[in-house]
């Protein structure tokens, strides 16, 4: 079983493969595994001012490495066309391109063919103009075509990062678009290095593409800020509250909390709201729901919030849940445990790999609202059990901070330069 790559003298999470639980491995990496000076090209799908998981993990792995001493520049998508090409967020210098897919009406494909050597050409540019050592291709879009042929004419060694993209993106985008599983087969078989957000989804992975990683493929789990948590005002209310967020899309299986919730408000007893955090496709669809199940008045959508509200929410919340139908990795949980708080999760994906039922929080099926109302419950009335998961799970989110998860990158980052330079030693 893989485990994921470490940073010397710290500990990182790997699953056990006889339970399914995590366990700790402490491995030395060679003097100056930190990277300093380092130039790493992350190309992103999505960034800022785009909001989302990948938007937020790539976030802080660049400044990260900017406190390690390294130089990142992130590459991502020039969408809408209104964003600058280029501009300095948070003191990281960002590129934008107009990548455009061969796909689609025949006015795309065309107008695609005529620009794709020259959007090469455009991020060739920038990946000597940043004087990049090695590119990081975080989630795999379109995008990542391009970035690969600059990559490779470049000369530069190539990581790969997946986030679930073969089920997570809500309009089966893998499922109709033939160029992006064209693209994402020739990076796991072409990269130097591949790296997961879970054991679950490096497995899918190649499972699907009937590939072999060996050695070229690891875990590298998604990180957590415990200090923006710890910094955080709690939200304050005049009842205490559950608390959930994500895109509200059927992945997510809000529409199964909201049917747990209404089982457990029926209940005299139950002293909790609900607070849904997020945006989405099935928004409205959601906030009708409740109204239909008589929660206006315990449900309390507050839209999509910044990082700042989310960890205040957080840090004010009873408990958190994650209803989720699927979910590569489910990095709201870990930023539950570093805000304190006990978590409910269904038992989906990689959710497993670092939510440890009855330690660090309770699993349930997905789609079972009988179920998860139960757990809920059980986080309700036995505040002794609640608040001993929350210490633990805040214990355990240490494991994540981005000091960590950055060394396990760079562990990776040097042997996948390790092994570009044997491959080119030979070619």
């Amino acid at each position: 079983m893989r485990r994921s790559r470490l940073s010397e003298g710290s500990t990182s999470p790997t699953p056990n493969p006889m339970t399914g639980r995590m366990s700790t491995a402490a491995v030395t990496n060679p003097a100056g595994a930190r990277g300093k000076g380092r130039r790493v090209a992350i190309a992103a799908s999505s960034f800022a001012p785009h909001k989302g998981g990948v938007e937020e993990l790539v976030r802080q792995l660049a400044h990260q490495q900017v406190l390690e001493g390294g130089s990142p520049t992130v590459f991502t998508m020039r969408w809408p066309k209104s964003l600058p090409s280029e501009e300095v967020i948070e003191g990281v210098p960002v590129r934008r391109f107009l990548y455009r897919a061969p796909e689609g009406r025949l006015r795309h494909r065309a107008l695609a063919s005529v620009t794709k050597h020259r959007t090469i050409e455009a991020v060739r540019a920038e990946l000597r103009r940043s004087r990049a050592d090695l590119v990081h291709i975080q989630c795999v879009s379109s995008a990542a075509y391009f970035v690969e042929k600059a990559t490779r004419s470049e000369g530069l060694p190539l990581v790969v990062t997946l986030q679930g993209e073969l089920t997570m993106d809500a309009t089966g985008v893998y499922e109709r678009s033939a160029f992006l599983r064209a693209t994402l087969r020739e990076l796991l078989r072409s990269a130097d290095a591949v790296t997961a957000c879970s054991r679950h989804t490096l497995e899918e992975a190649e499972s699907w593409a009937g590939i072999e990683l060996g050695d070229r493929g690891s875990v590298v789990y998604n990180g957590v800020r415990v200090a923006d948590f710890d910094d955080a005002r709690p939200v304050e209310r005049a009842r205490p509250y559950l608390f959930a967020v994500g895109r509200h899309v059927h992945q997510k299986g809000f529409d199964v909390l909201l049917d747990a919730f209404a089982i457990l408000a029926a209940d005299a007893d139950f002293g909790w709201d609900l607070v849904v955090a997020g945006d989405g496709a099935e928004h409205g669809t959601l906030v009708a729901k409740a109204g239909d199940l008589g929660l206006a008045d315990r449900v309390e959508f507050v839209g999509s919030t910044d990082r700042r509200r989310t960890a205040e929410l957080f840090k004010g919340c009873a408990a958190f849940v994650l209803p989720s139908r699927h979910e590569p990795f489910g990095i709201v949980n870990l930023e539950a445990m570093a805000a304190g708080k006990p978590v409910v999760a269904c038992a989906v994906g990689g959710v497993p790999e670092f939510v440890i039922g009855g330690e660090t929080g309770l699993l349930v099926p997905s789609e079972d609202p009988g179920r998860l109302a139960e757990a809920i419950l059980r986080v309700h009335d036995e505040p002794e059990t609640a608040s001993a998961m929350a210490g633990r799970g805040r214990a355990w989110a240490d494991r994540f901070d981005w000091a960590a998860i950055s060394a396990d990158y760079e562990a990776v980052y040097r042997q996948a330069v390790s092994r570009f330079r044997r491959r080119a030693s030979f070619s």
